[in-house]
């Protein structure tokens, strides 16, 4: 047991440690006794963990798609910790070299899709390197499908993406973790029943150096309102017809729209963050005949970013839509991608690094250094949705920028260090880490059908992007 537990978090049951999330204060939906059969008889048996939670029926699947196989979780996490001589080359490029930034991303690229492509981005199927996922996504309303383990993610506001796309959309996405953050995730879970969630908080926890994150995002937007999304890279997916709707989810085909990477290097411990964040945009335009497995490769490089510029606060946003990518030179920890190949980006506040699905007032590093658990810091501060609207209802000028909150949002916080403080544990930026801990004391509590005092002793922020 640590020595210094999160205040108000930590009970004891029977002897085992037990740390309770700051769920809602409403009650969960009463379910069948079928359901909750289900999910006790899915959790009694942790030879393993769930591998999604919503799709087709068996039958269905089996009758409707009898060459397919549905998604398995890649969850044989590493129980050693890999050796240096596992760490990528790529490390030996200096990121912060803002002549070699875009040699770096594009070599961690290739690194992530190395024997994955050829096997459509199954980790099991791949020889050449071991990638693993997050468990506990299969729960909740935003729960993991299964075709391809999507989880739902954000919302897509109007005009987000393109001067056409005039409806809002859904972003949904699937993360993979190299070997030297799997052993973080068995070092975690390796007690399925009690995760310890200070594996990922200073001093002594944290992904080492050597780990490499990258998430594919997925929208069911088309090329009939993104323009870029023409000749897509596509899969089958099981997904709910709005955002709105958690719950009738249907097959339809989801389109690839951005890539996001994270990695550990010591080399930016120097930034006061200790991560580099890169991502991409999909586009089709430059596919040139390529075939459907290969067009993963139309993703092309946003930015890096390694800090959040917190001496930079001029107050400006790009709006949506975005005719052009504003690149601001000024900023000396964000380096963006003026190659004419990229679609226009948005882009975060002041420029920083933010990916085509993610906020304009926010940023990749500020919005993942809130990860924590429980989720008291909300992913994104209210103040990001105050300000001055244009006519079509998108923001073009944020009014509460001078509120404290708003700057420490963009501070540079060391990795594995907790965003509120000792109120709760760091997930070292890992927005997952905090969705999977949450869902699963969720479940617990239901499982336990009780509440515990502290519960509702302070608010939480629901784990999701877009959101505030």
């Amino acid at each position: 047991m640590k020595e210094k537990p999160a205040p108000a978090l930590i009970v004891m049951l029977s002897g085992t440690l037990l740390i309770f999330s700051l769920i809602k204060c409403t009650p969960p939906a009463d379910r069948s006794k079928t359901e909750k059969q289900e999910e006790e008889l899915a959790m009694t048996d942790f030879d393993g963990f769930p591998d999604f939670g919503r799709m087709l029926s068996p039958t269905d699947f089996k009758d409707s798609f009898p060459d397919k196989e549905v998604f398995r979780l890649s969850q044989d996490y590493p129980d050693q910790a890999p050796g240096d001589d596992q760490i990528p080359a790529f490390f030996n490029i200096p990121f912060d070299n803002k002549e070699r930034w875009k040699e770096w991303i594009l070599a961690v690229r290739d690194y992530c899709f190395e024997g994955m492509i050829d096997v459509d981005f199954v980790p099991q199927k791949n020889d050449l390197r071991d990638w693993y996922h997050m468990p506990w996504l299969h729960y909740g309303p935003l729960a993991s499908e299964g075709f391809h383990g999507l989880a739902k993610e954000a919302q897509i506001n109007p005009y987000q993406l393109s001067p056409n796309q005039t409806s809002g959309g859904q972003t949904y996405a699937i993360g993979f973790y190299n070997s030297f953050a799997g052993h973080v995730l068995y070092q975690m879970w390796k007690d399925p029943k009690a995760p310890d969630p200070y594996v990922t908080q200073g001093p002594n926890g944290g992904f080492p150096h050597g780990t490499v994150i990258f998430k594919l995002l997925f929208t069911d937007l088309d090329e009939s309102q993104v323009d870029y999304l023409v000749d897509p890279f596509e899969w089958f997916a099981y997904l709910s017809p709005s955002w709105e709707d958690a719950t009738n989810r249907k097959i339809t085909k989801a389109h690839l729209i951005q890539m996001d990477l994270m990695v550990r290097d010591t080399a930016a411990d120097k930034y006061g963050t200790g991560w580099i964040f890169g991502t991409f945009c999909y586009n089709g335009k430059i596919n040139n005949g390529k075939p459907m497995k290969d067009r993963v490769m139309n993703l092309v490089p946003v930015g890096i970013q390694f800090g959040n510029d917190p001496d930079y606060t001029t107050n400006w946003i790009n709006p949506y839509p975005a005719m052009k990518t504003m690149i601001n030179d000024t900023l000396k920890q964000t380096y963006i991608n003026p190659d004419p190949d990229l679609p226009p980006q948005h882009l975060g506040w002041g420029g920083r690094l933010d990916g085509p699905v993610d906020l304009n007032t926010s940023s990749c590093m500020s919005c993942h250094a809130t990860g924590e658990f429980p989720q008291i810091a909300p992913l994104v501060p209210k103040e990001a949705f105050i300000g001055d609207t244009l006519p079509n209802g998108s923001l073009k000028y944020l009014t509460q920028t001078n509120n404290p909150a708003w700057k420490k949002y963009y501070q540079n916080l060391r990795c594995a260090t907790a965003y509120s403080g000792e109120e709760a544990t760091s997930t070292d930026f890992s927005l997952q880490v905090s969705l999977a801990l949450q869902y699963f004391w969720d479940w617990n509590n239901a499982t336990l059908s009780g509440y515990y005092a502290s519960q509702y002793a302070k608010p939480i922020h629901p784990v999701r992007r877009g959101g505030d």
